[in-house]
């Protein structure tokens, strides 16, 4: 069960149904064998600092953030069967589906977990 969890870019609330990816099951299958959301995905791995989309049948983006919320890298457009390069020093891994950001290198990202 997801707690009520809001993420937030540079202050603003993104609008997306969020999910905290915290069970070794939930982490393991992320996106996999999955069909596309309709709606505004977004799925949050603590301790990632890579991803993959095997498995995976639709593209989707992906943010890495250091310990303190800073946008360290940003991948869009993921395609399916990839593997992605590690990004050392990324404490989350936030994968996104159907919502369009503006992201820079260092901008804010915040994530309310309660």
């Amino acid at each position: 069960m997801n707690r009520n969890i809001k993420i937030f870019l540079n202050n603003k609330p993104i609008i997306a149904d969020v999910f905290l990816q915290e069970s070794f099951l939930k982490r393991f299958l992320g996106l996999m064998f999955q069909p596309k959301p309709k709606g505004k995905k977004i799925l949050i791995f603590k301790n990632a600092f890579w991803i993959h989309s095997l498995f995976c049948f639709f593209r989707f983006d992906v943010v890495f953030l250091d310990g303190n919320y800073n946008v360290i890298a940003y991948k869009n457009n993921i395609p399916p069967f990839l593997i992605l390069k590690p990004v050392f020093g990324a404490k989350f891994a936030v994968e996104i589906v159907n919502v369009f950001l503006d992201i820079k290198i260092g901008d804010k990202m915040y994530i309310d977990e309660h």
